[in-house]
């Protein structure tokens, strides 16, 4: 071997004197039958007896090469004290925010996640990049992103959207050792609860049935969507292989990497869906062949379908109708007749019963007049109208005296006026009648009296 240089250095001025040793080796090759050296190679270490970082130096000259590997080890050094940030942090200091969204957009796509998903999380970085002039992850800070969406005028649950997609990316860059740390995971999130921009409602029967009168071929998948209570996007993602139609039960399995909240999620289908979807069945099929490939209406032919069905998209209320409100229709639909809450949790995917009961349920649908009138009116003890009231119902009431019995009739015959209660009153033979009276009521005419 030629020419091995060994190097050891002391860093007194740092408070643990900690030592490096650097060593270069010669890179040979024969020509014209002599060893000549092209280039030479080193390592360093920080400490005494430490591991060995390996460096191509790119030099032939020996000189040169003992220079740069002191100098690669005082910049470990210097890293390993935190004076510097590392290679990693450097490279992506120097990059502009443009090519590490690049490199993110790749990172997200080969996760598989959705091409809506990585088309729009990648829009709300290049325009947060653009608007807060972040050319490069150096320049994010808090109080300048903060700024930037308080002056948004879209709702919070977008103004959500920018941070999470924000701090997503950031978060990305701290993972892979590129970035020290984020500078927005501090923040406090938008609070969304209350401040809904748009919200949703339910269909009527009516509006459903429509709905499909007007779709064509689309009502399929306008039925799929209400009945199954899943995403468009899950539906989107259904194959022939998901529906298990032929079976004494069918069901849909919507796969884990097809839900949002990445768990596998069965939904038995009731008999007529099932139906309509063995009738469009191919005689021959790959599994993997999509159902509802032109069954799907896209946004912009949902808000034809809506006015051609003469269905308003906004109601006087400022509540809208859109294609999401079809799993809302099936909670209230479902509400409205006698679904239990569990139930209804499990086919929404909800891993919270409070969502499904307070968001995707439509109270001002469920007909709450009819449901508050089930609880029974109490009217004031022994009045004429709750005795009657008691028998209409067939509630048993408790037995009135012949003494209670009398004095209402009095009452009765007072309200009616003083003239028809002097008449009466006049009658020659009283006794006469209210014992006739007595006995055709079931009493004893010795213990009737007025």
């Amino acid at each position: 071997m030629l020419g091995v240089e060994d190097h050891k250095f002391c860093l007194a001025q740092r408070p643990m004197k900690k030592v490096f040793r650097t060593r270069v080796y010669p890179i040979t090759h024969v020509v014209g039958g002599k060893k000549v050296v092209v280039n030479y190679r080193g390592y360093f270490t920080l400490e005494e007896n430490g591991t060995r970082t390996w460096k191509a130096l790119g030099t032939p000259s020996r000189e040169t090469a003992q220079a740069r590997i002191r100098e690669l080890a005082l910049l470990a050094q210097r890293v390993q004290d935190g004076e510097l940030p590392p290679d990693s942090q450097r490279e992506t200091a120097a990059k502009s925010t443009a090519q590490l969204l690049t490199a993110y957009k790749k990172y997200l796509a080969g996760q598989g996640r959705a091409q809506k998903h990585v088309h729009d999380t990648t829009a709300r970085l290049g325009r947060m990049a653009r608007e807060i002039d972040w050319r490069s992850v150096n320049e994010v800070r808090p109080d300048r992103f903060e700024s930037w969406q308080s002056g948004l005028t879209c709702s919070a649950k977008t103004k959500k959207e920018y941070q999470v997609s924000a701090c997503a990316f950031l978060n990305w860059l701290v993972n892979t050792g590129r970035l020290a740390a984020n500078p927005l995971t501090k923040l406090e999130k938008i609070e969304t609860r209350g401040k809904q921009v748009r919200e949703s409602r339910s269909y009527s029967q009516e509006e459903f049935a429509n709905l499909l009168g007007v779709a064509g071929v689309y009502g399929l998948g306008y039925q799929f969507l209400l009945y199954t209570a899943c995403r468009w996007s899950e539906a989107y993602s259904v194959v022939w292989g998901d529906l298990f139609l032929d079976q004494e039960d069918p069901f849909v399995l919507f796969r884990e990497g097809t839900t949002k909240d990445k768990d596998r999620r069965r939904v038995d289908l009731v008999a007529e869906l099932a139906s309509e979807l063995l009738a469009v069945r191919p005689v021959t099929f790959a599994p993997t062949d999509r159902p509802f490939k032109g069954r799907l209406a896209s946004y912009d032919l949902f808000r034809k379908h809506l006015v051609r069905a003469g269905i308003e998209h906004k109601d006087p209320l400022g509540r809208v109708a859109h294609l999401h409100s079809l799993r809302k229709t099936w909670q209230t639909w479902g509400a409205g007749n006698g679904v239990n809450q569990r139930a209804a949790q499990a086919v929404l995917g909800h891993s919270d019963a409070n969502l499904t009961a307070r968001v995707y349920t439509d109270v001002a649908a469920l007909g709450m007049r009819a449901e508050m009138a089930k609880v029974p009116w109490v009217l004031p003890a022994g009045s004429a109208k709750a005795q009657w009231e008691a028998q209409k119902s067939g509630i048993p009431r408790p037995a009135l005296s012949l003494t209670v019995i009398v004095g209402q009739l009095v009452e009765a015959i007072k309200a009616a006026g003083s003239e028809q209660l002097s008449h009466l009153m006049s009658l020659g033979d009283i006794s006469g009648h209210t014992g006739k009276l007595g006995a055709g009521a079931g009493f004893e005419p010795a213990t009737f009296r007025l």
